[in-house]
């Protein structure tokens, strides 16, 4: 049966609601991780050998070693939510209180941007805890302010970093203010052709520096160094923003275990006369500590 808007609904039939950007952090999405018993942990066996010896002709073969560790891992961010609408809620606003609509709206505007801001502010953490503690092996961290006279070279000293893992293996992540400063960098000289002109636009933004992509953190409110998930996601109180992130993918271990939706209707519960809908996601970020050295983070020198 058609709804009639004009005579039934006063609300409006269209949603005002946030159109942001949608998980940025794609590409460090693991594809499958072994769990320990199937349970919350999953372990990576670390396998080290010594190198070779001269050979000498009257002896033979010259002894050599090896070691075999593990590394424990365990998931951390374990988070849900449950809305209630009571059915009349759902049949006086023509359906826009439906739990299609309020289950989107939950998604997109708290349980992408707070998967996006936990991987950033994980990351930078695991590059500031290696950096200036005794780790044998450290990832790159550096506070600075990058402008225009210096954003390229900022970009290269972390690009040392990474760049043994090969190009094509990285990507880097880019705050607006980065990604504007070096368009505006004095530090090259730039031309405009042809393949940067369109019939009606022009694309000057560097999308690749020594052939590492360059992705632009378009939610700036997610690119910081620390949050605070007690209720959704917050920027914490002294959390300083990220310039840039320098990361191997194939070095990160990025998961959500579980995602899982469940929708009640009228008589399949005990809690009213209403739509129940409740949602679980489980997941976390982790890097080996053999492999750090494959991180790179730019932070800004205060907070804000």
């Amino acid at each position: 049966m058609a709804i009639n808007y004009v005579t039934k609904d006063n609300m409006g039939a269209t949603l005002d609601r946030a159109i942001i950007q949608g998980l940025i952090t794609t590409e460090l999405e693991t594809p499958n991780v072994n769990w320990f018993n199937g349970g919350k942990e999953f372990t990576v066996r670390s396998i080290s050998t010594s190198g070779s010896k001269p050979h000498t002709r009257n002896k033979g073969w010259n002894a050599g070693t090896f070691a075999d560790a593990k590394e424990s891992f365990t998931l951390t961010q374990d988070r849900d939510i449950e809305f209630y609408v009571d059915q009349q809620d759902v049949d006086e606003t023509n359906q826009e209180l439906s739990m299609a609509n309020i289950s989107k709206v939950y998604f997109d505007e708290h349980v992408i941007p707070e998967i996006d801001s936990y991987r950033f502010s994980k990351l930078a953490t695991i590059a500031k805890t290696t950096a200036q503690g005794g780790a044998t092996v450290k990832a790159g961290y550096k506070e600075e302010d990058v402008d225009k006279a210096s954003v390229y070279s900022a970009l290269k000293d972390g690009l040392k970093q990474v760049r043994q893992y090969g190009s094509q293996n990285v990507i880097g992540y880019v705050s607006s203010d980065v990604m504007d400063a070096l368009e505006r960098s004095t530090e090259f000289t730039r031309s405009i052709t042809n393949q940067n002109i369109g019939t009606t636009a022009l694309d000057s933004r560097v999308t690749s520096v020594d052939g590492v992509v360059l992705k632009e953190v378009f939610a700036a409110d997610r690119f910081y160094d620390k949050f605070d998930f007690a209720d959704g996601v917050k920027k914490a109180s002294d959390a300083k923003p990220l310039n840039f992130v320098l990361v191997v993918k194939p070095n990160v271990i990025a998961k959500v275990k579980e995602q899982a939706a469940y929708l009640w209707a009228p008589g399949q519960h005990t809690e009213g006369d209403g739509y129940l809908y409740q949602n679980r996601y489980y997941h976390d970020l982790f890097m080996t500590a053999k492999k750090v050295d494959s991180l790179y983070v730019s932070a800004a020198t205060a907070a804000k």
